[in-house]
């Protein structure tokens, strides 16, 4: 059945914002909710009293007696029916976005009804147009920017104007008649009758009328609203007498919600209209880049696809196909070929390029059925294309395809591989075999792919009739069994023999299948394309048992395939048990490699589902180095970061840790920070805990020259260090020699100075984790602390530097027990004995409060031992509520930028940056803190606390005094 080609319906995408009209399309007239309240609460808002500030603040003197009525309006929220101060109303609070004039027309709607709301927009417009309510101080000696200002008060009646007309075209009839009648007593002055046509476009004959004299309203005042006119137009007759008048004062975007007006009024004639360039410009329909502004953009190619007029369809074959930039993906995005096929086979017959020649051999081919519905020229041609079987036709692609260069460039990646996807979609050998002949160019594979799913039988002939295919074929073979052996008779001897030839090493194995892997699913999916099940390594069952047989490894695509990343399938965890972990993580990855190979299709995401639901450690660091290359595409990270979450072990975790601090954008940093949150929820770990989890090791490391190898590590300081194969520290490594391997030394020398800089990043954050930990008073058990504090080896580095409490000390014994960790990892208290810590026990950082009165004795102990601390402990600062008030704080300057310091120190900014809050306290400055003005003075507010024990009080005094001290 053949779709209707001529049924005409506005499109969703321009009825948002549409500007409706008695008897069309229905739109929503008000916000929901009650008028007043919303009013209320916009008047309270702080965009609103900013806009209000700045106004009172322009050198401008108003009409004290419209002041005065504009104001009491407001105040009555609509209890005062003065038309007047309506209109008064309007303008005070106008901005560019329109939302108090809206309010206004609600409000005035719901208490007064339309005429009302009617009378008070016109005599606003009249008040705007005769620039009654304000003029520009005559005496003032500032700059003023008068048509800015006036252009702010246009855009604040626009929005009002455009909510009242809403009003008028969902009013009942009776209404809605009452309000015309209320406008026809303002059609006597230009701004009057522009804005009744605008607010009544029914009444035809004013619209007629105010059109036809447009091209005279030429003054300051009006000229500006007359684009109100071109919202009125219902015919093209409007068009045309506005072409070359309407200004585009109040256009200051891309419009497409007013050319939808157009449309609505004018319907799909006014198509022609809107790509003449005074339209293009009045709505502002200019591609985004610079060098392009002259051509259709591609929202309104997209639009104008959905217009069932010739006209329509020839603006959109000539914004894709002519110009200097050939645009092919946003006509066959567009959806206009199937929406309209037989209109498409017209239009392309009109054409004689090449491309429109194969778009139309594609349609004949594809679609014969439509070739009786032609008219009889264009029905002998397509005859003759069908039963020569579409000889010639591709060749427009292919070419267009190999001459694309900076002087005949086609627009994008996205045409380009919709090209080459076009070109695989002739169905006939001839243009198969062009694809397969750039099987190598980018976009090929896929294409092919997709066209090898829809036809086997013919990609099997394309394949088979030429020997340079071997792997190709052999995949296709393998995938295609069924449509080979029906395909096998046809083939010629040459071809025949080399499908014979093919015995490809099947992976499966001959075992049976483990019962969750056998049986029937509800619902079988489809398999990508590019998916070649056979060539698949099969996973073994644990415990040398035999390999899963083809049909088991396809119900395991088929279970990944109903899995989602983070999400998967039952059976999943049920073959994780009985596979082999290793085996499982193979297979994921060369599913992975199919997809890769055939250039990461977006449509299916098996390969990543596939590696969330089987990977191990193994395939971490190999999709991990991936993502510098997707930078561009940018989904495909964010989802990869979405494996490594699933994956969710330590080293995948580790990864995900290290994109968070090094990955290319901030918007990446932020998404793996976010998943990094979601893994420790799931696995019932605070950030701090998960974070203790990920720290790289940074241990011992081997940097390889070729004829030489380096080891390199980390000192106490967290500073790196190299040593030569004979065990010697070096001063630094060494910049590879001419000797040296150059590849290896290369990577090698890159790999230390990455290493390097990580490190220093790492260890950074760890320091500060670690004192805010001593702030805060966090804890780990005595296994935990053994295991990411002394043993890791480069958390090492930091513990052996602080002193540790134990708070599950004997009875007799008040306080925690501070001891330190020695050099060979044992553990040591104050007289320097040897002193076991228990696995149960519960281990924090010490904190000078529980050692206060051993200060000086532990700083004997680490000058002894030459220990420098990470940060400040045995030697920090202590106060108490008897030595110095937080109050005492109040109204002194403040340094700027060491708000910022306190920020990554356990503060976070509060609203608006005017506090620094952390736990229940909180430190407040004015006059606020901005990234902009660093240096600007501020001075201290006031503190807020809820109950702090001696730590938090010290450390809160400590941080003030630090803010409060030049």
């Amino acid at each position: 059945m053949l779709p209707n080609e001529d049924t005409w319906v506005l499109p969703t995408a321009w009825r948002e914002g549409l500007h409706p009209r008695q008897g069309g399309i229905a739109v929503p007239a008000e916000a929901p909710g009650d008028a007043a309240e919303l009013l209320t609460a916009h008047l309270a808002s702080e965009r609103a009293v900013r806009l209000r500030e700045k106004r009172a603040q322009r050198p401008t003197t108003y009409n004290p007696d419209l002041y005065a009525v504009g104001q009491r309006h407001l105040a009555a929220l609509g209890g005062d029916t003065d038309p007047i101060g309506a209109a008064v109303a309007v303008l005070l609070g106008a901005g560019r976005s329109g939302e108090h004039g809206r309010l206004l027309a609600d409000l005035w709607v719901t208490r007064a009804g339309a005429a009302f709301a009617a009378r008070a927009a016109v005599e606003a417009t009249l008040l705007y147009a005769g620039g009654r309510l304000w003029r520009v101080d005559p005496d003032t000696t500032e700059d003023t920017y008068e048509s800015v200002w006036r252009n702010d008060d246009l855009y604040g009646l626009y929005g009002n104007l455009k909510a009242v007309r809403a009003h008028l075209a969902a009013a009942p009839t009776g209404e809605y008649e009452q309000a015309v009648d209320v406008l026809a007593g303002y059609r006597s002055e230009p701004a009057g009758r522009i804005v009744t046509s605008y607010l009544a476009p029914t009444r035809t004959d004013w619209v007629d009328a105010d059109c036809a004299a447009a091209a005279d309203w030429v003054t300051d005042e009006t000229r500006p609203l007359v684009s109100l006119l071109v919202l009125a137009a219902s015919t093209t007759g409007h068009l045309e007498a506005l072409h070359g008048v309407a200004p585009d004062t109040l256009f200051t975007f891309p419009r497409i919600a007013e050319a939808g007006t157009v449309l609505d009024g004018v319907g799909p004639a006014a198509a022609p209209y809107l790509d003449q360039r005074f339209y293009r410009d009045l709505f502002r329909f200019q591609d985004d880049r610079w060098r392009d502004r002259d051509r259709l953009p591609p929202p309104v190619i997209k639009l104008m696809a959905q217009i069932p007029t010739d006209d329509a369809f020839r603006i959109v074959l000539a914004a894709a196909l002519d110009g200097a930039r050939h645009r092919p993906g946003q006509l066959l995005k567009s959806g206009v070929l199937s929406r309209y096929p037989v209109r498409a086979l017209r239009m392309l017959a009109e054409r004689d390029d090449a491309v429109s020649c194969d778009l139309f051999g594609g349609i004949v081919l594809t679609r014969p059925e439509l070739v009786p519905h032609l008219p009889a020229e264009i029905r002998g041609t397509a005859a003759e294309l069908l039963e020569s079987g579409g000889a010639g036709i591709g060749a427009g692609w292919a070419h267009l395809l190999d001459t694309a260069n900076w002087q005949h460039p086609i627009d994008s990646a996205d045409d380009e591989k919709r090209a080459v996807v076009a070109l695989a979609a002739i169905p006939t050998e001839e243009a198969l075999t062009l694809v397969v002949d750039r099987i190598d160019g980018k976009h090929y594979l896929p294409a092919f792919l997709t066209a090898a799913k829809r036809d086997p039988r013919l990609a099997l002939r394309v394949l088979a009739s030429r020997d340079s295919l071997g792997v190709l074929l052999r995949n296709h073979v393998l995938a295609y069994p069924g449509a080979v052996a029906e395909e096998l008779p046809a083939l010629d001897p040459a071809a025949l023999a080399r499908v014979e030839a093919i015995t490809g090493p099947l992976s499966g194995g001959s075992g049976g299948a483990p019962p969750v892997l056998a049986g029937k699913l509800s619902r079988v999916p489809g398999l990508p394309e590019w998916l070649v099940v056979a060539l698949l390594p099969a996973p073994a069952l644990r415990d040398g048992g035999d390999r899963l047989p083809e049909t088991a490894v396809r119900r395991l695509c088929e279970l990944i395939a109903l899995s989602k990343i983070g999400s998967p399938r039952l059976e999943i965890a049920e073959i994780r048990d009985l596979c082999e972990p290793r085996d499982l993580g193979v297979f994921a990855w060369a599913i992975f490699e199919q997809w890769r190979a055939a250039e990461f299709p977006p449509k299916n995401n098996l390969a990543m589902v596939a590696l969330a639901a089987l990977g191990d450690d193994t395939v971490v660091p190999e999709l991990t180095a991936l993502f510098p290359g997707w930078a561009t595409a940018s989904g495909r990270v964010r989802t990869g970061m979405d494996v490594l979450a699933a994956i969710g072990t330590d080293v995948a975790l580790t990864h995900l840790s290290r994109l968070s601090r090094k990955a290319r954008t901030e918007g990446f940093r932020r998404f793996a920070r976010q998943r990094l949150d979601g893994v420790a929820v799931v696995r019932g770990l605070t950030p701090e805990q998960l974070a203790d989890r990920i720290v790289p090791e940074f241990g011992p490391a081997v940097l390889d020259y070729g004829p030489r190898r380096f080891t390199i590590g980390f000192d106490e300081q967290l500073q790196p260090w190299v040593a030569g194969e004979d065990g010697r520290r070096l001063a630094r490594l060494p910049r590879p020699a001419k000797t040296d391997d150059q590849t290896l030394a290369g990577e090698a020398y890159r790999r230390f100075t990455d290493l390097k800089k990580e490190a220093k990043t790492v260890g950074a954050e760890r320091i500060r984790a670690i004192e805010e930990a001593m702030v805060t008073g966090r804890r780990w058990t005595g296994a935990e602390f053994r295991r990411f504090l002394v043993d890791h080896p480069f958390m090492w580095q930091l513990t052996q530097r602080l002193l540790w409490a134990s708070f599950d000390g004997p009875f007799d014994q008040p306080g925690p027990v501070v001891f330190r960790a020695a050099e060979d990892r044992s553990f040591a208290d104050l007289d320097d004995k040897a002193w076991n810590l228990d696995d149960a026990a519960t281990v924090g950082v010490a904190h000078p409060w529980h050692f206060a009165a051993d200060q000086p004795s532990w700083a004997e102990i680490l000058t002894d031992y030459a220990i420098i601390q990470p940060f400040p402990q045995v030697g920090r600062e202590l106060y108490t509520p008897s030595e110095v008030t937080l109050e005492s704080f109040v109204g002194q300057p403040v340094t700027g930028r060491k708000l910022f310091t306190l920020s990554s120190l356990g503060w976070r900014f509060g609203h608006g940056h005017t506090s620094l809050e952390r736990a229940d306290t909180q430190i407040r400055y004015a006059p606020g803190y901005h990234w902009q003005d660093p240096d600007q003075p501020q001075h201290v507010t006031g503190v807020t606390t809820g109950d702090l024990d001696p730590v938090a009080y010290s450390e809160v005094a400590r941080d003030l005094r630090y803010l409060t001290t030049a």
